[in-house]
C-alpha cells in the first residue's frame, strides 16, 4: 500500500472514531436531559404531596416519611427536609448534571383530615397499582381541587352539637345544654367569618373566645333578674363549652408528635403557635370578663367540677364531642364514626383510672396514652390518618372548664366564696396549673401511645422482608411486606 493510501485510511478511521464519539456524546446528553426532566417531575410530584399533607394537618415527620416513599418508588435518591412552614427537596445526580433543589413555603390552612386521608391512601396504594408520575400528579390535582365534604350549615351544626355534648358531659341541665349549643355556634360563626376575611389567627381565637364569654355574661345577668323558680343555667359551663373547640384545635398532638420524632424545629414552631393561640383565647376571656366587672355584672361561678352521674350519658357525650370535632375538621362519615368509638374509649379509661389516681392530669394522660396506642393500631386497616383519630379522640378531655374558672377567679379579684368556689385550694393559680398540666398530659400521652403502637407493629412484622420491584421500568420501589415462608426462615436462621 502506498503512503498516500495509508494516510487516507488513517484519516478515514480518525473521522469514523470522531463521528462515533460525537454520537455517543449526543446520546449521553439526550439521556441526561431525559433523566433530568424525569427527576424534576418526581421532585414536583413530591413537593405537591408534601404541601397538601402539611397544610391539611399532618406532622412534619409523617410528611417526610411519605415523601421519601414517593421518591423511593420512582427510584430517585432525594434529600427531604420538612419543617412547619417550609419544604425542601434536593436531588444530586451522580453524573455531571446540575443538582435539582426546590424549596416552597407553606401557609398552614384549615385542618382537613379528609384531604389528608385521601393523599395518604393514594401514596400507600402507589406501589400496588404501579402508578406512573403523570397519573399520580393528576390524582393529586383532583384531590386538591375537590371542595370540602360538608356545607357550612353542617359545620355550624357540628359546633353546636359539640357544645351540647360538653354541657351534657359536665352534668348541665336542659338550659345549660341549649345555651352551650348557642355559645359554641356563635363562637364558630365568628371564627369562620373572620378566617374567611383573612384575619390573623390570634385575633380570630380572641374574638371567638370573647363571643362565648359575652353569652356567659348575659347568662350571669339573667340569673340576677329571672325568678329562681325557673331553671338556672351555669355561666361557667356555657363559656367552657365554647372553649373546648378552640382548645381542641390548637394542634397539641402534632406538636408533641414532631417533638418525639426529633423534628425539633417543627415542634418548636408549633409550640410557639400553641402558646400564641392560647394567649388569644385568654385575651378574649379576660377582656370580656373585665368589661363585665366594669359594668357591675353580678359575679357567679357555679361550683361544678365533675361529670354527670349517669355513665351512659357520659359515654354518649364523649362520643358526640369526638364525632362533632371530627366533622369540624372535615373528617369523612366513616372516620367520624371511628372517632366516636375512640372518644368513648378515652372517657372509659378516664373513669376507670380513678382507682389508680385522683389526679385529673394523670388520668387524662393515661387515657390519651391508650387513645394513641389504639389509634396507631387501627389506622392502617381503617386507612385513617393517626393524627386525625388522636386529635378527635382526646377532644372530650380538653380542660375548657378549668381554663374558664381559673381566668374568672383571676380577673374577678373577689373572695373565692363570693363566686361559688367552696373547695379549698381551688384558687386561680391551682386551676390554671391544672389546665396547663392536663394539656401537656394529653399531648405527651397521646404521642407516647402512638410511639408504642409503632413499636408493637414493628415487632409484629419482624419476620418479614421487602421485595424490590421495578417502577416504570427504570426505578426501584418496595412492595408490601411479605411473610417469610418456613423454608426461608430456616435458611436465614
Amino acid at each position: 500500500m502506498s503512503p498516500a493510501s495509508t494516510r487516507l485510511a488513517q484519516a478515514s478511521r480518525s473521522m469514523a472514531h470522531a463521528y462515533r464519539a460525537k454520537r455517543r456524546e449526543e446520546a449521553q446528553v439526550v439521556e441526561n436531559d431525559v433523566e433530568a426532566a424525569r427527576a424534576r417531575a418526581i421532585v414536583a410530584l413530591s413537593m405537591r404531596a408534601a404541601e397538601m399533607m402539611l397544610s391539611s394537618g399532618a406532622t412534619a415527620a409523617r410528611s417526610t416519611r411519605l415523601v421519601l416513599s414517593i421518591c423511593r418508588h420512582f427510584g430517585l435518591p432525594a434529600q427531604v427536609d420538612i419543617t412547619y412552614t417550609r419544604i425542601l427537596i434536593s436531588y444530586e445526580p451522580s453524573s455531571a448534571s446540575d443538582p435539582i433543589t426546590v424549596m416552597r413555603m407553606v401557609n398552614p390552612g384549615l385542618v382537613d383530615y379528609d384531604r389528608l386521608s385521601r393523599v395518604e391512601n393514594l401514596i400507600q396504594t402507589m406501589s400496588d397499582e404501579d402508578l406512573d408520575i403523570h397519573v399520580m400528579y393528576s390524582r393529586l390535582r383532583n384531590i386538591r381541587h375537590e371542595p370540602r365534604s360538608y356545607r357550612l350549615w353542617v359545620v355550624y351544626g357540628a359546633a353546636a352539637a359539640m357544645g351540647g355534648g360538653v354541657a351534657m358531659l359536665m352534668g348541665g341541665n336542659r338550659s345549660d345544654v341549649l345555651l352551650s349549643m348557642f355559645a359554641t355556634f356563635a363562637a364558630e360563626f365568628v371564627r369562620n367569618n373572620m378566617a374567611r376575611r383573612g384575619m390573623n389567627t390570634f385575633f380570630t381565637q380572641a374574638s371567638s373566645a370573647a363571643m362565648a364569654a359575652v353569652i356567659g355574661l348575659l347568662v350571669m345577668t339573667g340569673r340576677a333578674h329571672l325568678p329562681e323558680s325557673l331553671p338556672q343555667a351555669s355561666p361557667g359551663l356555657v363559656v367552657a363549652a365554647g372553649m373546648v373547640p378552640l382548645l381542641a384545635g390548637l394542634g397539641i398532638v402534632t406538636t408533641a408528635g414532631d417533638a418525639i420524632d426529633a423534628y425539633y424545629m417543627s415542634a418548636g414552631s408549633r409550640a410557639v403557635e400553641v402558646f400564641v393561640l392560647t394567649s388569644g383565647i385568654v385575651l378574649g376571656l379576660i377582656s370580656v370578663l373585665a368589661c363585665g366587672i366594669w359594668l357591675d355584672v353580678p359575679s357567679y361561678l357555679a361550683p361544678i367540677g365533675g361529670f354527670t352521674a349517669s355513665l351512659p350519658a357520659q359515654l354518649a357525650s364523649a362520643g358526640i364531642i369526638a364525632a362533632s370535632f371530627g366533622l369540624l375538621c372535615n373528617m369523612g362519615p366513616r372516620s367520624a364514626l371511628a372517632a366516636t368509638a375512640v372518644g368513648i374509649v378515652a372517657q372509659c379509661v378516664f373513669l376507670t383510672t380513678t382507682a389508680l389516681t385522683t389526679s385529673s392530669p394523670a388520668r387524662s394522660g393515661l387515657a390519651a396514652l391508650l387513645v394513641g396506642l389504639l389509634a396507631r393500631l387501627v389506622t392502617t386497616p381503617l386507612r385513617i390518618p393517626v393524627v386525625a383519630l388522636i386529635s378527635t379522640g382526646i377532644a372530650p378531655l380538653m380542660p375548657g372548664l378549668l381554663l374558664y374558672r381559673g381566668i374568672f377567679v383571676l380577673v374577678s379579684e373577689v373572695p373565692e366564696a363570693a363566686v361559688g368556689i367552696p373547695v379549698p385550694g381551688q384558687d386561680a393559680q391551682t386551676l390554671l396549673l391544672k389546665c396547663l398540666l392536663t394539656g401537656a398530659a394529653l399531648a405527651v400521652g397521646s404521642s407516647f401511645g402512638a410511639a408504642l403502637g409503632n413499636t408493637a407493629l414493628r415487632l409484629a412484622t419482624k419476620g418479614t422482608v421487602r421485595r424490590p420491584i421495578r417502577a416504570n421500568g427504570d426505578g426501584s420501589g418496595f412492595r408490601r411486606r411479605r411473610p417469610l415462608h418456613p423454608a426461608e426462615r430456616a435458611q436465614t436462621s
